[in-house]
């Protein structure tokens, strides 16, 4: 099989989204490709030019201006790549740029649907507007379009007009976690919850902080981790004074990853009150260690956690609900326990790294061999088809 040369732009930061990329490359290099990582952040201590995968880093910060571009067209040069696949701020310039100098693949990665975006945006509305206008073009250089959810998949079509035949549905993995971390033996605290997220609109903390209100009329042997910063911050902890539930809350600030994962091990359940959410990592993160998510039936949230199952599904923007559900399983510690076991086994028949990353650096050798069929998750068993 003849071999093809692969640019990956992603973060190398210490979190789930730049693993999986990384752990991607490292599985096409396994099968004799070559691949060319493109950082941002200035992160030259990391860059090594002839390792495979190689690592470069953008001139700026990040990859937005002329001279990223002009960067990028050498590396083109040098490479010659058959198949681009980009993230976040990478995306604009690696699809324009790939399309200018005619890579054959280009693979624009879709992480954050537009709801999401619309909430957390403060920009003018006319900003917004013309912010997506500039995205549809760039998804009409991109060849194919990678949605982490169907519900991504959707969301892109409908906002950018993507179409239907360039999308592929592709769940992010996360590298099991109790074969390198200390996890093993943590048990629930009781009474303890976890609250994992960046602190904006969209995350609904607001939703959990009034729910938690509710819940003291019915116990008072509750507590809650918030995980994150953002700018809502000071909104969340005044309203968490204003109701009374300020003893039931910390707020902890941003978390290693290791340290993440040994909150949610430790927690009742973990608690995802999104508005808007396109995937979700944590809903995986917390499957990984055996943890039961109670999160708000929105977006890919619905694909990851099975009501009932796995955790619980609520209404967004429902804190009786949501309170409901939090006193439901802190209740009962056998059905906490009984949905332990499902999360975990979820986790390993879908979300697992080392079986995702097999699934989908087979679907890129098929595009490089032109067999672009897409790829399709199967929400009831985890499967691409």
């Amino acid at each position: 099989m003849k071999s093809h040369c692969y640019f990956i732009g992603t973060t190398l930061a210490d979190n789930p989204v730049p693993h999986h990329f990384v752990a991607l490359a490292n599985e096409l290099v396994r099968r004799g490709e070559q691949v060319v990582i493109l950082a941002p952040h200035r992160r030259l201590d990391l860059e090594d030019h002839t390792a495979n995968p190689a690592i470069y880093t953008w001139p700026s910060e990040r990859p937005t201006r002329i001279v990223d571009m002009l960067f990028l067209f050498r590396l083109i040069r040098k490479y010659r790549p058959a198949c681009m696949i980009s993230n976040f701020g990478a995306v604009n310039i690696m699809m324009l740029t790939g399309w200018l100098t005619r890579v054959p693949a280009r693979i624009a990665w879709y992480h954050t649907i537009s709801g999401q975006l619309a909430q957390d945006n403060v920009a003018p509305q006319w900003r917004q507007k013309l912010l997506r206008l500039r995205k549809r073009v760039v998804y009409r250089a991109a060849t194919h379009v990678a949605a982490n959810s169907v519900a991504s998949a959707k969301d892109v079509q409908e906002t950018y007009g993507v179409l239907a035949s360039k999308c592929s549905v592709l769940f992010n993995s996360l590298a099991d976690p109790k074969l390198t971390t200390q996890l093993k033996d943590l048990h629930p605290e009781k009474g303890r919850f976890v609250c994992v997220g960046r602190l904006f609109p969209s995350k609904g903390q607001d939703v959990l902080i009034r729910a938690l209100a509710i819940l003291k009329s019915k116990t008072a042997s509750f507590h809650v981790d918030f995980v994150g910063d953002g700018p809502a911050l000071v909104d969340l902890q005044q309203l968490a004074r204003s109701l009374g539930v300020e003893k039931h809350c910390t707020f902890v600030g941003r978390l290693a990853h290791p340290k993440v994962l040994n909150r949610m091990a430790t927690a009742v359940a973990t608690i995802v009150p999104s508005r808007n959410e396109a995937f979700g990592l944590v809903n995986i993160e917390s499957m990984a260690v055996g943890t039961p998510i109670i999160a708000s039936k929105v977006g890919g949230i619905v694909e990851i956690v099975r009501d009932g199952v796995d955790g619980f599904l609520v209404s967004p923007d429902d804190p009786q609900s949501l309170a409901d559900k939090l006193y439901a399983l802190m209740s009962n510690p056998d059905l906490r326990r009984e949905m332990s076991l499902n999360a975990r086994k979820r986790f390993l028949a879908t979300f697992e790294q080392h079986h995702v990353i097999q699934q989908q650096a087979d679907w890129l050798e098929a595009i490089m061999a032109g067999e672009p069929k897409p790829a399709i998750v199967d929400v009831s068993y985890g499967t691409l088809s």
